[in-house]
Order: C-alpha cells, then structure tokens, then sequence
C-alpha cells in the first residue's frame, strides 16, 4: 500500500515537470523559418514622413553685389575771367586768355591733370597747360598765353581737360577772337585845322602796329619816350612798344589797341610843335627822319639849333609848305608819310 501511494506521487511530481519543460520550450523556441516562407516575405516600405504644411520660403537667387564705383571726372563752364567772345585784336597782339571752371566731377583733379588744345586755331599757344588742382565741386581758373594771327578774321582755339591718364574729359572750352582789317576805325577824328602857315592836310597817317620797323617806328618810339615812356628806340615795334602805345592811348581817351593809326599820330604830336631851341626826344624824332629818310647831313641828338632849323626848312620848300622852320602838324606828317 504504501509502495503503490510512493509510486503514484513520484508519477504525478515527473507529470508536473515534464509540462513545465514543455511549456517553457515551447515560449521560448523561435521557429526556424523554411525556404518556402523566407520567398514568402512581402518587404513593408516606411512609412511616408507627412509633408510640411507651411510654404517653403522663396529662395532668392544668389547676386554678386555691384562693385562699388570709383570716382568720376567732370567739368563745368563757369565764367570768361578775360577775353569774352570776340574781343577784337591787332595782328599778332599777345594775350591771356582764362577760363573759370568747376570740378564737377567726384575725382579730385590731381598732379598730371591737363587743359589740353583740341580744335580750331592753336592761336600760337601750347599744346597743353597744367590744369589747377582742384578738390571736387570746388571752382579754379586756368589760363593760356596766345597770340592773334597777323591775318583779318574771326578765330577760335577749343580746350578740354584731360585726366592724368590721358583720357579727356567734360565738354570743351574755347576762346574767340577777332582780328579787324587794317583800315582806319570810322569813329576816329579828323585832323585839327591845319594852321594859318601851313597848306592842307597831305595823305594820311601810316598805321604801325607791332612787328612792323624801320624808320617810322624810331619816330614813334622817340615820341612815346617824350611822353615818358621807358622804351628803347631801336625801330622794332615789339612788346614793350606795343604795351607803351597802349598806355599813351588809354591816358588819351583812345581805344587802347596798341595800334597807331591817324587818331594815335595827332595825339603824340599835339604837344610837340618844334622850333629853334627846343630840345628833347621829340626833337629827335624828327631829326631821324629828316637824316634817315630825307638824306640831310645834321646831327641827331635832340637839339633843335641853326642846322636842324635850316634842314626844316629846307624840307617844308621841297614839299609846298610855308618855309618857317617850324615843324607843326602838317610837317610832321609829311616827315612821318615819307616821300
């Protein structure tokens, strides 16, 4: 009996341990999957991420930014400091011409900065002229020497400014001028009343202006120096003559040209009627065109005695004037004229 409760409790303890085994084997074994079911498999694809709501910002394309600009050259016209537009010339009468301009550019105007000839008539002037130094927006003056040409005509020389890298800039300046034919202005005078020991009036006054020489000219010179002008008497009507002329002329109320026409001969001489006794630089002068033009043997040197007396004398018979010795206005002429 007790042998067969031993048996029957040793049977249910190896029951209970062998379902346990087999449970526990049966959690924890993973099938080995055949070649049939490895074919089988169907690949699930991931799940779409959801698509953003928001609209994307704009992309902008890419720029390069400009470069930043340089400066800029210019000029602009401001006034004529001298010489306005056909301001009338003699021949070959030298002058300054400037010009007020602006910087009107963004460059400062630097060393090597030109006033450059471009067109038109040189008028004896350069090619080039340094251009002022000028800070941009600011105003600066430039000049240029030129001389009229010895010609009749209206002229005109055109000027630019140039950068220091030989490229031209702005519009053009130029100077006009005029150069009048050698006729007598309608404006001058006649001759004063000859007086009462002279005949008429001869033929008119020869008109000098600069570069013209000879004997004329020395009677000029000798005049203008008994007029206190400081020039050499060397028959050459050059600069300083030219400048001499002008001041005699303006002092006198005449247009102040520096050219000697008959209105220019009557002032010098108004003051200078000669006789025995007299002497000075406008003796002189007629004492050199009394020798140098007329041939006569007397002394030059400003003393108006016997031998200058008897040569005018001399002269005013030869050429129907009343012999008195005296040079007034009507020997003068006649002396100036030439034969």
């Amino acid at each position: 009996m007790q042998r067969k409760l031993v048996s029957m409790l040793l049977l249910v303890v190896l029951g209970g341990t062998l379902a346990c085994a087999t449970v526990s084997k049966s959690e924890k074994a993973t099938p080995t999957p055949t070649t049939a079911d490895v074919g089988a498999v169907t690949e699930i694809p991931p799940t779409p991420e959801a698509l953003s709501t928001e609209t994307p910002p704009e992309t902008l394309p890419t720029e390069t930014p400009p470069p930043t600009p340089g400066c800029t050259f210019g000029v602009a016209y401001v006034a004529d400091v001298t010489v306005p537009d056909d301001t009338v010339f003699a021949p070959n009468t030298a002058f300054v011409k400037t010009w007020r301009i602006q910087n009107s550019g963004t460059c400062d105007w630097e060393s090597g900065s030109l006033f450059v000839y471009v067109s038109g008539d040189p008028l004896g002037g350069p090619a080039t002229v340094p251009l002022p130094l000028a800070v941009a927006g600011t105003n600066v003056d430039v000049s240029v020497d030129f001389v009229a040409p010895s010609a009749p005509g209206t002229y005109r020389s055109n000027w630019q400014a140039q950068s220091p890298d030989g490229v031209r800039f702005g519009g053009q300046a130029y100077v006009q001028i005029v150069v009048p034919e050698p006729t007598p202005l309608p404006t001058e005078t006649p001759l004063p009343t000859p007086t009462a020991t002279e005949t008429p009036a001869p033929a008119d006054w020869p008109v000098l202006r600069r570069t013209n020489t000879g004997a004329n000219v020395y009677a000029l010179q000798y005049l203008l120096k008994s007029e206190g002008a400081t020039i050499t008497a060397d028959g050459n009507f050059g600069p300083a003559t030219e400048t001499a002329v002008k001041d005699f002329q303006q002092a006198h109320g005449l247009a102040a040209d520096g050219v000697v026409g008959p209105q220019t001969w009557s002032e010098l001489i108004k003051n200078h009627t000669l006789r025995t006794g007299d002497k000075g630089d406008a003796v002189q002068a007629a004492q050199y065109l009394l020798v140098n033009v007329y041939n006569f043997t007397i002394t030059i040197d400003g003393v108006f005695g016997s031998g200058t007396r008897g040569a005018v004398q001399t002269f005013q018979t030869a050429h129907n004037l009343a012999s008195d010795g005296v040079v007034g206005q009507n020997t003068w002429k006649l002396l100036v004229v030439g034969p």
